[in-house]
């Protein structure tokens, strides 16, 4: 279930990425983006990809929401 935008010529690393992940996992889902910004993704099956974005953005969510920015102006040290 592969969807690229990138050259064919990626394609034997697309090959060997699934192929070493699907040794050691029965679902998966990866995406990768070049220089220009062609994005490439494939995974075992939509509803484990829908998932495994939702669950990863969550966790990357809960981790940066707590951000506290203190700006200073420069004017007030002065």
């Amino acid at each position: 279930m592969s969807n690229s935008v990138l050259d064919s010529e990626y394609d034997p690393i697309y090959d060997q990425v699934k192929g070493i992940l699907g040794e050691h996992f029965i679902n998966y889902c990866f995406m990768v983006m070049d220089e220009e910004g062609n994005l490439y993704s494939d995974y075992t099956n939509l509803p484990i990809a829908k998932m495994l974005i939702k669950e990863t953005a969550e966790q990357i969510n809960s981790e940066y929401i707590e951000i506290d920015i203190d700006w200073e102006d420069e004017e007030e040290e002065e």
